[in-house]
């Protein structure tokens, strides 16, 4: 994958991403975002070997979002944070 597409693809992830914590934020979990993120990663992301430390960081937030309790939703909000930083030091290296 060349960086082009591989960026278009990490800010794609990145907006997902960004939209699941703001619906955690209403506390509410949205299972389609989580599902598109899952999806986003298996389209080329997750074996993008610029990218190998992200899908823990996703398995990070399904398993955060796994228990849909109002009082969780500040680690699932913080492992969307997390997320967001990883994508963001890969795209920052990209260019």
């Amino acid at each position: 994958m060349n960086d082009l597409d591989l960026a278009r693809r990490l800010r794609v992830l990145r907006r997902t991403v960004l939209m699941l914590q703001t619906e955690l934020r209403h506390d509410r979990v949205d299972d389609a975002l989580i599902a598109e993120i899952d999806q986003q990663m298996e389209h080329g992301i997750a074996t993008e070997p610029r990218c190998t430390h992200l899908p823990a960081a996703v398995d990070a937030l399904r398993e955060s979002a796994m228990h849909p309790r109002a009082e969780l939703f500040p680690d699932t909000i913080r492992a969307c944070e997390k997320l967001k930083d990883a994508i963001e030091g890969v795209v920052s290296a990209l260019g």
